[in-house]
């Protein structure tokens, strides 16, 4: 198994259980998300002070003890049953996602109830206290799916307007406890709507991410199968067959023998070219690296552009862009004996740029530039696999290349690739092809930059 990979790094602990109907739902911890329980309750508890004004009111009135004592278990019970299955409704919200669906009993009885405390206050104690039902549409309103809560506030303000007509509270009187039994309702239910939406979105991210990974585990497992397979077969017979003839004929058992060899070599460097191509380099990532290797060669480093430019690309053009980095900077700490560093990435609607130049006397500004019929190495930079291989990179894709020395002095590598590629263009990442003339820069000091 292959780790460290994008979608290991991004993909968050995801657990399957079952849920109430036997359907699995996805499961997040509420911790891995900041998902908090208190914090949703504040959707229903921001209504609280709306009371104040009410129950302030009915105590200067001065009611008689028995009023009072009814009002104050009534305001309680009402209270008591409106945080408890608000907080109980947060919890469900924040433990499960897409939220499970619940028994229309469990959904309707609680605000049956709310509905009922509240309409016996008004009743009992005047037009003051329709705020109560502003607490009941903030409940009502959160409820899902929208079409239930649409239908609870509806009712509640058919509801208000009844009561209105029966304590004669007056059309201005209930218009407003209309209006904000709306309002509330619409707010809550945007609300609701847009935390759902958020945390469903998130558990789709995730869920994608993790599947992203699974298909990526069986494109490397195919790629391999594809590699190992019939040669490791071919190789277990060989042997086997070599093992036969050893005793009876050892001349062929020898030519079985340099067969399996030759394979074995074979498949070892069709692996080593599958690596390769796992590991491309990207440019955001080599932008970075740099950084690192420059700083601790103690040579300064300075960057102009917008890394956002680098994304997204086509993957064969990311790859040559962060191979540049890559050989610029490389070149930079072994042959430049640089100060400083400067990479600029350019882009524009057609096609983009990375330059990479330094203040050193690597280079010889006599230097001339000679062509020479270079093969390039693989893909790890060893055996001249350098500027050689970056320049004929740049070539398969229609790009510019440029190396040498600057006027001021120091040394440049710019390298320019268009975005639209014709058909057909490839990158090569292993073993070249073929071979195409390129420069070769000596340095002043006799070696030469690769």
């Amino acid at each position: 198994m292959l780790r460290g990979t994008w979608g290991d790094t991004q993909l968050k602990i995801v657990q399957r259980i079952k849920a109430d109907d036997g359907r699995e739902a996805f499961v997040q911890r509420a911790a891995d998300d900041g998902r908090s329980p208190y914090l949703l309750w504040l959707v229903w508890i921001a209504w609280l002070p709306l009371i104040t004004p009410t129950f302030a009111g009915f105590l200067q009135s001065h009611p008689s003890a028995l009023r009072l004592i009814t009002t104050l278990v009534a305001v309680a019970l009402f209270f008591g049953i409106y945080l408890w299955t608000s907080w109980h409704y947060a919890h469900r919200l924040v433990a499960a996602s897409p939220l499970p669906e619940q028994a229309p009993a469990a959904v309707w009885l609680p605000i049956i109830v709310l509905v009922a405390i509240g309409s016996a206050l008004v009743l009992g104690n005047g037009k003051e206290w329709f705020g109560l039902f502003y607490f009941i549409v903030g409940y009502a309103g959160s409820r899902r799916p929208i079409m239930r809560a649409l239908q609870a506030i509806a009712g509640l303000m058919v509801l208000v307007v009844a009561l209105g007509l029966v304590t004669h509270a007056g059309l201005v009187s209930t218009g407003q406890a209309v209006l904000f039994v709306c309002v509330i309702g619409g707010v809550i239910i945007s609300m609701m709507q847009a935390i759902t939406t958020s945390w469903e979105l998130r558990v789709a991210r995730e869920e994608i991410a993790r599947l992203a990974v699974t298909t990526e585990r069986l494109r490397i497992a195919r790629d391999l199968h594809d590699l190992l397979g019939h040669n490791l077969a071919l190789i277990a017979l060989k042997s086997e067959l070599a093992g036969r003839l050893l005793s009876v004929s050892p001349e062929r058992a020898v030519v079985e023998i340099g067969d399996v060899e030759r394979v074995a070599r074979t498949t070892l460097q069709e692996v080593r070219d599958a690596v390769a191509s796992y590991r491309q380099p990207t440019l955001v990532n080599e932008l970075h690296g740099a950084e690192e290797i420059l700083a601790a060669a103690g040579i300064a480093y300075r960057y102009e552009g917008d890394e956002r430019s680098a994304i997204p690309l086509p993957t064969p053009i990311e790859v040559v862009l962060g191979w540049t980095v890559r050989e610029g900077v490389t070149n930079i700490v072994r042959h430049s004996r640089a100060q400083h560093c400067l990479i600029c990435l350019k882009r524009s609607r057609d096609a983009v740029q990375v330059e990479v130049t330094d203040n050193g006397t690597g280079v010889s500004p006599a230097s001339t530039v000679q062509l020479q019929d270079t093969p390039i190495a693989n893909g790890s930079g060893s055996e001249g696999n350098g500027l050689r291989g970056l320049a004929e990179r740049v070539a398969a894709l229609d790009g510019r290349f440029d190396a040498g020395v600057r006027p001021a002095g120091g040394f440049r590598l710019a390298v320019s690739l268009p975005l639209v590629q014709r058909a057909g263009t490839t990158v090569t990442i292993g073993p070249a092809a073929q071979s195409r003339p390129v420069a070769v820069l000596p340095s002043s000091d006799g070696a030469r930059r690769e």
